[in-house]
């Protein structure tokens, strides 16, 4: 967070102001939020080749780029070709059947658990801020968690630390709040349209 920077000598305070805020936020959201429809669409078009909806010689590549579009509004940078194109197995876990589905779980999971120790401290707004470095509270906590290994059911080890008993993407949206309240006012002011066709 900015202000584990600011602790660490790393950030001024006075650089730290709104604009400094979004841009945070705007380049953490492009690396983890912009991440989700990807990882879905991965388990998706892994699952409907599995099921065998997705024909061979007809659909390879763009059935996984319908999949792109409808889910994450990415488009291909040049015209694709299903007879000599396979984009989708650019990413290793397609061709080689590894499942996908765990890293958009972590990402989900890595708000949750920040949210849930940053609470710990007191922290309910401004996640972005939060520091938690050095807390020995929370630490201790998170070792309780851990602790558990696999002699719970993962909800039961989730809840010790979070209070919630199933995955909560809420988090993330907390977290990205302020960013989210500035995007609406951009576009609105703007005349920006949201999503895509």
């Amino acid at each position: 967070s900015p202000a584990h920077l600011i602790k660490l000598g790393f950030l001024q305070e006075e650089a730290v102001n709104s604009h400094y805020e979004i841009n945070f936020l705007l380049r953490l959201a492009l690396q983890k939020v912009a991440f989700l429809p990807f990882s879905y669409v991965m388990d998706k078009y892994r699952f409907l080749l599995f099921r065998n909806e997705i024909h061979r010689e007809h659909e390879l590549n763009s059935k996984w780029w319908a999949l792109r579009i409808q889910h994450g509004g990415i488009m291909p940078a040049a015209p694709r070709n299903d007879e000599i194109n396979f984009d989708a197995g650019a990413k290793y876990h397609i061709p080689s059947n590894v499942p996908y589905l765990r890293y958009f779980i972590a990402h989900i999971l890595q708000f949750q658990f920040y949210r849930a120790m940053c609470r710990l401290q007191g922290v309910t707004k401004r996640l972005h801020m939060c520091d938690i470095y050095g807390n020995k509270d929370v630490g201790e906590k998170f070792k309780e968690m851990l602790s558990m290994g696999c002699s719970k059911s993962w909800s039961e080890i989730l809840e010790s630390l979070t209070g919630e008993n199933k995955l909560e993407s809420k988090a993330m949206l907390d977290y990205f709040q302020p960013l989210y309240n500035w995007l609406k006012m951009e576009n609105l002011a703007r005349g920006y349209p949201v999503g895509w066709m």
